[in-house]
Parts: C-alpha cells; sequence; structure tokens
C-alpha cells in the first residue's frame, strides 16, 4: 500500500490513527512512517518557494463498499488542503500530500503540478525519513496524521504461487 495520510479527501481529516494488533502475519505487514516534517524542513528550497501557499486535490474512490442493506454504496470523497500543513499544536509545517490520494496542485499546470508533485513524493518517501514498525501481538500503534505519513509492507501471496 502506498504512502497516505488518513482521511485526507475529507474537510476534517482524522488527527490521528491508531492499530492494534489481533492477529498477524508470518510475515509482511509492516507498517511504515514517514515524518512530514523531515520532508519538508529538507525538502529543496526552489521546490518549496514554488508549493509555498498552494493547495491540492486529494481524491478517494474505493469503489463499492457493502452496507448492511446489502447493496453496493460507492465510497467517494474529495478535499483540497494546503500542500505543506502548519500543526495545530506544534506550528510546525509538514508535508501534506501523499502518492495514494493527492491528485494534483491547483493552480499550476498539469505537467509542473506532475512534476513538482513527483519530486515532493519521491523526497517525503526517503529511506531516511521513514520508520519500520514489525508488528508483534498485541501491539498498539497511535500517530499523528498531520505530519506523517504511512504504509504497509505487502502479506505473503496466498494463492500458493
Amino acid at each position: 500500500m502506498m504512502f497516505h495520510h488518513d482521511m485526507i479527501h475529507s474537510a476534517m481529516p482524522s488527527k490521528a490513527t491508531l492499530l492494534y494488533s489481533v492477529k498477524i502475519p508470518s510475515k509482511g505487514g509492516n507498517t511504515l512512517f514517514a515524518s512530514g516534517y523531515a520532508a519538508y524542513d529538507s525538502l529543496d528550497p526552489q521546490i518549496r518557494s514554488k508549493l509555498e501557499g498552494k493547495r491540492a486535490l486529494h481524491h478517494y474512490n474505493y469503489g463499492s463498499v457493502q452496507k448492511g442493506d446489502g447493496k453496493g454504496t460507492e465510497a467517494f470523497s474529495e478535499c483540497i488542503h494546503p500542500v505543506f500543513r502548519t500543526h495545530d499544536d506544534t506550528k510546525k509545517k509538514a508535508v501534506y500530500v501523499d502518492r495514494l490520494m493527492t491528485v494534483k496542485i491547483l493552480d499550476i499546470p498539469e505537467a509542473e503540478s506532475d512534476d513538482l508533485l513527483g519530486r515532493v513524493l519521491d523526497h517525503s518517501e526517503k529511506k531516511e525519513f521513514i520508520y519500520e514498525h514489525e508488528w508483534r501481538l498485541a501491539d498498539l500503534l497511535l500517530w499523528d496524521n498531520r505530519c506523517s505519513t504511512h504504509a504497509r509492507t505487502d502479506f505473503p501471496s496466498t494463492s500458493g504461487a
């Protein structure tokens, strides 16, 4: 799963998320966390100045999900947020775009948006900004979605191939 912020596609994104391990696979499924603070602080100043004050469109479409009535209901949402978010509590800036749901940076040509977004995302996912959590039974993790992204490593294939 690609790096993402939970609920970045909504008007009121989640401040935090927690996961508790009830069952873990024998291999894979680790959770990766990337610091948006470190990414912002070390971002190329030319890129940062081009994106300062800009906003990005975040889109979520999970296809359909089953509701209690047994009918497939489309899960769709999109919202606009700053490319760099100032944390409500720390007042520090963090990169606030992600590979999974950020579609484009607004008010700049599409090709430039794609290029800048790609460069910011590649930078934000550098190994030196990432912590990888290897799950153990009964682990409880809580993280701040306002200043970090997270992803998951693959699970082993169950197809027998």
